[in-house]
């Protein structure tokens, strides 16, 4: 019984461990796809896709441990602004994703808003003096749509944000 409870326990872990990004503790990019993949969200849902600017700059400049601790910052604003039902997952090097229940349009703008200024007034010391980063967010609200399509919509709201200056947050008007 004792080495069955012991097995069930390991296993439960390995199944943790395999959804959960190792550096930030938020789920990762399949474990999100796993959960969303190919189902309509319903209205009021809605999605945030988050890039971190200039990233690699940071990286290239202060070295990758700045960059892990700027990743785990990141992470951390996420973290503070989830709500009961919410998701967050890193999805690549330096991309976010949030899906949020029950949300307005208000709502998840107000939320990426949040997380964004959190971030840029949080500080890393380094050898090179203080550092903070900034973020872009996309938003899109759910409409019936499948998970892919809204996500695709945050992702094009996201580079509007990049390419309006960076650091802010921009909104799908509607479902395209």
């Amino acid at each position: 019984l004792s080495l069955g409870l012991n097995n069930a326990r390991a296993a439960r872990r390995h199944r943790e461990e395999a959804r959960t990004d190792a550096l930030t503790g938020l789920l990762n990019r399949r474990a999100l796809f796993d959960t969303f993949s190919g189902k309509p969200l319903d209205a009021g849902r809605a999605v945030v896709a988050f890039d971190l600017d200039r990233f690699k700059q940071v990286n290239d400049r202060y070295g990758h441990a700045v960059g892990d601790q700027m990743l785990k910052n990141f992470s951390d604003a996420m973290r503070q602004n989830l709500r009961e039902g919410d998701h967050a997952a890193r999805t690549g090097g330096e991309e976010f994703v949030l899906v949020l229940q029950n949300a307005s349009s208000q709502l998840a703008s107000s939320t990426a808003e949040r997380i964004r200024a959190i971030f840029a007034e949080t500080y890393i010391e380094t050898p090179l003096g203080r550092l903070a980063g900034t973020a872009s967010a996309g938003v899109a609200i759910a409409n019936g749509e499948p998970f892919e399509e809204l996500l695709h919509r945050a992702d094009t709201s996201l580079y509007r944000a990049k390419d309006g200056g960076r650091d802010r947050v921009v909104t799908a008007l509607h479902a395209a």
